[in-house]
This record gives C-alpha cells, sequence and structure tokens, in this order.
C-alpha cells in the first residue's frame, strides 16, 4: 500500500515538472516574441520620422517602409498559433480576424493600388497601428518579467480606447478609395501590372480624407 502511495506521489512530481517546464519554456518564448516585435514596431516608427523629417511629406512613406511592415504583420501570424496551443488564453477565432484583417489590408489592400499608398488615411492607420503595437507588445513584455511600469499599464488600458476605433475608421477609408480607384480603372493587381493610361501611372487627389 504504502509503494503504491510512493509511486503515485513521484508520478505527480514529475508530471509537475514537466508542466514547470513547458510553463517556462513558453514563458521565454513569449517573452522573446514581445520583445522582437516591440522591437519591430519601433523600428517602423525610427523609419516613418526619419522619413517624414527628411522628405517633409508623408507620400511615399509607405512606399519605404512596406517590406519591415509586410514582415512583421505576418510574423504576428504566430499569435494565432500561441492561442491554439493555448500558450495564451485567448479566442483563436478573435485573434485570427484581427491578425487576418491586418494581413488583408497589408498584404491586398495597401499593396495592390499604389495610389492610394499616399492616401492620408493610411498615413493615420500606419501611426495608429505602431502606436497600439508598441504599448501591447512593451506590455506583454514588461507583464511576462513581472516588472510593469504604471505609465505602459495606463497606455494600454486607456490609448486603446481613442486608437482602436480610430484605426479601423482609417482602415474602412482606404478600402472605399481602394475600390473608388479600382471602378476608375486605375491601380495594380497582386501579382500583375499596373494598369496604365497613356503609358504613364496616374495620380489620383483624394479630397476624401
Amino acid at each position: 500500500m504504502a509503494s503504491g502511495e510512493e509511486d503515485g506521489s513521484v508520478e505527480e512530481k514529475e508530471n509537475n515538472n514537466k508542466k514547470r517546464t513547458k510553463s517556462a519554456l513558453a514563458t521565454a518564448w513569449l517573452t522573446f516574441y514581445n520583445i522582437a516585435m516591440t522591437a519591430g514596431w519601433l523600428v517602423l516608427a525610427v523609419a516613418m520620422v526619419r522619413f517624414y523629417l527628411q522628405k517633409g511629406t508623408h507620400k511615399g512613406l509607405y512606399r519605404s517602409i512596406a517590406r519591415t511592415l509586410k514582415f512583421f504583420q505576418t510574423f504576428a501570424l504566430l499569435e494565432v498559433g500561441h492561442c491554439a496551443i493555448g500558450m495564451v488564453r485567448t479566442s483563436v477565432i478573435v485573434t485570427g480576424v484581427q491578425v487576418c484583417s491586418r494581413l488583408f489590408m497589408v498584404w491586398f489592400v495597401t499593396s495592390s493600388i499604389r495610389q492610394v499608398q499616399n492616401a492620408e488615411s493610411v498615413l493615420l492607420f500606419l501611426v495608429v497601428w505602431t502606436l497600439t503595437e508598441i504599448t501591447r507588445y512593451s506590455y506583454y513584455t514588461f507583464n511576462l518579467l513581472n516588472h510593469l511600469p504604471y505609465f505602459i499599464k495606463w497606455a494600454r488600458y486607456n490609448l486603446f480606447i481613442v486608437l482602436y476605433p480610430l484605426g479601423v475608421c482609417m482602415c474602412v477609408c482606404v478600402c472605399v478609395l481602394t475600390v473608388l480607384c479600382l471602378r476608375r480603372g486605375y491601380g495594380q493587381a497582386v501579382g500583375v501590372r499596373g494598369w496604365q493610361r497613356s503609358g504613364r501611372d496616374v495620380s489620383i487627389q483624394y479630397d476624401v480624407v
């Protein structure tokens, strides 16, 4: 009887040790991931500020940061995997919708039509995304390290109130402009050369945003 209790106790200890090891590995990976994403969006922020200071305009900004933006936004697909395997307690569906909507904007909307890239609404959603992601990923990083500064926590739960609806509105504006461009016969489809008129790209002025 005592032998059976000892075997059960040893097995329970082994299971607890395995859980602790998995938890430690998950925490280490999530810390690395969030640090990398924070750094990535900080790089984007610096690139945006530098471009504006050098050029004095936002026109051409999107093209200058497109590759970096696509890389880090696509890298965010890992968050769906984190939810799927239970590494974080968040809905897979909600996270998937959020990530995929961003990828749709980056890969299929703003990258499809060059003229839309210079719209003010694109600039605004880039600024909103950058502020949101720097705040979000830095919050997760400090939280995992058990050292969460008050201003990071404050920014995480207060800036969201303004940035989230503003970001959604700007994305809707960009989608509307994209549809208008397609109806007018301008733009370039993904993987296809852009349509042209008279052998020249046509620049469109937007007064909507």
